[in-house]
């Protein structure tokens, strides 16, 4: 048997884990190729207007492994913790993908954590069993972080010859696709930018932001960028000179979670660049923003 696994969504927080879990069950692993324009036409064509571009991605992914798998692995991510949700629409995914895909409604592979369990381990467990496969000695965790991290130490991290430093706010699948955010990450370190992102959060440091608002946050991911920010302010490493937040346009979630974001950031009086991307988004226009934006805080650092 084949499994595929679409390189989407939060794929770049637990796909290590998920892949391993399946290789542990015996069976052959596909993973989708990393997105390029092609993966991006393929979701865009088939899914409505109305859905955000990393589910457009989702599907386009979904379409790649069609051909090449027995069955594709769908995310059905509710909650992965306690009192905190996914976005509405990894809630509602396997829909999406049964009324935009009907004919590959066969090979769907749900894989539920939420609302109650929100044990990945064990929803994987469930879903190893409707295959009719026994589990033997597996590990008993899924902590996530190993493809987000594996895609920072693929970039230069001699932090001696940097000029700047930028902290990077955004959901794991915008700040590390570099087809959906037009190789942003790339672009910094060529221009001589240290970066800093949610991932390298310590875990000690869980809490520190989100616990800070007024009322508590309903989304993991949103949470973790405060926790992330307030981390980046005061317990990083490396002084942070500015903050580019990296945003699906039409995320409801992050029109919240993104105006709080700013706040706290004009409070701090550091310079932020906000980048709202979709499938018709142009390397040009993010590339003169985001050498206006270094520039500028280049000439104000001298200035100041």
């Amino acid at each position: 048997m084949k499994i595929g696994i679409p390189r989407a969504l939060l794929y770049y927080w637990y796909g290590h884990e998920w892949e391993s879990f399946w290789r542990d069950c015996g069976v052959e692993v596909v993973v989708s190729g990393p997105t390029d324009r092609s993966t991006i036409e393929d979701g865009a064509k088939v899914a409505l207007d109305e859905l955000c571009l990393p589910v457009k991605i989702f599907l386009g992914h979904v379409i790649k492994l069609a051909k090449r798998v027995d069955r594709i692995m769908i995310p059905h991510l509710i909650k992965v913790e306690p009192n905190a949700y996914i976005c509405p629409k990894f809630m509602g995914l396997p829909d999406v993908v049964r009324h935009t895909l009907p004919e590959l409604v066969d090979q769907l592979l749900i894989v539920k954590v939420g609302p109650k369990q929100v044990d990945q381990f064990k929803a994987m467990q469930t879903a190893a069993g409707q295959l009719g496969i026994k589990i033997k000695n597996q590990k008993s965790k899924v902590t996530g972080l190993n493809p987000a991290l594996k895609c920072l130490n693929n970039l230069s991290k001699d932090r001696t010859h940097h000029q700047l430093t930028i902290g990077i706010l955004g959901h794991p699948y915008c700040v590390y696709d570099s087809c959906f955010n037009l190789n942003l990450l790339k672009r910094l370190t060529e221009n001589n930018v240290n970066i800093i992102t949610p991932e390298m959060l310590p875990e000690s440091c869980r809490g520190i932001g989100a616990g800070k608002l007024e009322k508590e946050l309903f989304w993991t991911v949103g949470r973790y960028q405060f926790d992330a920010l307030e981390w980046m302010l005061h317990g990083a490493e490396t002084q942070i000179d500015g903050f580019i937040q990296v945003m699906p346009f039409a995320c409801g979630p992050e029109a919240i979670v993104g105006d709080l974001l700013e706040r706290r950031i004009k409070q701090a009086g550091k310079p932020l660049l906000k980048l709202s991307y979709e499938e018709h988004s142009g390397e040009a226009g993010v590339i003169t923003r985001l050498e206006a934006f270094l520039d500028l805080i280049r000439y104000r650092s001298k200035v100041c």
